[in-house]
């Protein structure tokens, strides 16, 4: 399981990846901090549970909640870094947890193939329904649990009780759902996008896919944004999906832009990190290279108070300033390839061990 995000998301993207399951090890108390670099946030804990998280990773009031590839989802205490409970599920947990309200929600993938829901005090399971195989980070959308299968199957769940009120064969996807105009939702398939209706998961519009898109959407300026594959940033429009500007990179973008009012932030595989200004609405925008790493990035990039934060292949998280230089770097588990948290008084910051870490600015 040593597989990078940006390669692991390559070779689901062709079909090529089994995944396989440990057993679960005991998780152990809260360790204490480590130190980081001179000029970086202070550590406050560092706490391990399960092996390595497997995607989206949730602070919801006082706690943090994760799926490890141990096939349990993990509630872990903010203030203190101790482990409140764990839930086993019957497969890899492939796209992290949503939290809404006292609800955690997860998907096994192989061998069982379903969507969960839990208590989030408890970690009590609430219900279950099988699916098949979920691809995607689940996503809530209009009062609709909305499941991506690698079958290419769309499930709108009903997330009180689990059952399923509409399905839809779109296509695979690797990416959440998100919300649209009018009470539907956008899902982009390898080639297509979909506009689907919240309701009854009716196709209100397709489009061609711009680009394979494998991290999640950013929503930014009424627009949704996203790296590809073929080494570009893109616009789109959330209503007619049409493409609204392109920026080139030099290499596939694996992960996620961030925003810092109307700048973007966008890291290629290469290392190379871009500053990138839309100077009109449907133009193209300046693609800046403001720094060339040394390293392959392998999260997604995150802005926390004005500084670019970027998680490598050798297990450090840099941040950068605007102008590229860097102001600080910690060591975390390698690979880094889940972004950091952002919290009032600091971050969470998440190593490729299963390992959690929260400093405070």
């Amino acid at each position: 399981m040593g597989m990078s995000l940006g390669a692991l998301s390559l070779a689901l993207l062709l079909g090529s990846v089994n995944a396989a399951c440990a057993p679960a090890p005991a998780a152990p108390a809260a360790l204490m901090p480590e130190p980081s670099s001179a000029t970086g946030p202070a550590q406050v804990w560092r706490a391990k549970s399960g092996r390595r998280y497997t995607g989206r990773v949730v602070v919801a009031g006082e706690t943090v909640y994760a799926g490890s590839v141990d096939r349990k989802v993990y509630a872990v205490d903010l203030a203190s870094g101790q482990l409140r409970w764990s839930s086993r599920l019957g497969g890899l947990i492939g796209g992290g947890v949503l939290v809404a309200g006292d609800t955690v929600y997860a998907a096994s993938g192989r061998p069982e193939g379903k969507v969960y829901a839990l208590d989030a005090h408890t970690g009590q399971r609430l219900w279950r329904t099988k699916t098949g195989t979920v691809s995607a980070p689940l996503a809530l959308v209009d009062g609709i649990l909305v499941a991506e299968t690698q079958r290419g199957d769309v499930f709108g769940l009903d997330p009180a009780a689990g059952t399923v009120r509409w399905r839809r064969l779109v296509g695979f996807s690797r990416i959440p759902a998100v919300a649209a105009d009018s009470g539907t939702l956008v899902v982009a398939t390898i080639d297509s996008l979909f506009r689907l209706s919240a309701r009854d998961g009716k196709v209100v519009r397709r489009a061609r896919s711009p680009g394979a898109i494998v991290s999640p959407w950013l929503q930014h300026g009424g627009l949704l944004v996203a790296g590809t594959t073929d080494s570009g940033v893109v616009a789109i429009a959330r209503g007619d999906l049409r493409p609204r500007w392109r920026a080139r990179l030099d290499a596939p973008v694996l992960g996620t832009p961030a925003a810092q009012g109307d700048t973007l932030y966008a890291a290629s595989r290469r290392g190379t990190l871009y500053r990138i200004v839309p100077v009109a609405p449907d133009s193209m925008p300046a693609a800046t290279p403001i720094a060339a790493l040394d390293w392959p990035v392998t999260s997604s990039v995150t802005v926390l108070d004005g500084l670019v934060l970027l998680g490598g292949a050798d297990g450090l998280l840099r941040a950068l300033r605007p102008d590229g230089s860097e102001a600080w770097r910690i060591q975390l588990s390698s690979p880094v390839e889940l972004s950091p948290l952002p919290l009032d008084d600091g971050m969470i910051a998440v190593g490729g061990n299963g390992d959690l870490h929260r400093y405070r600015r």
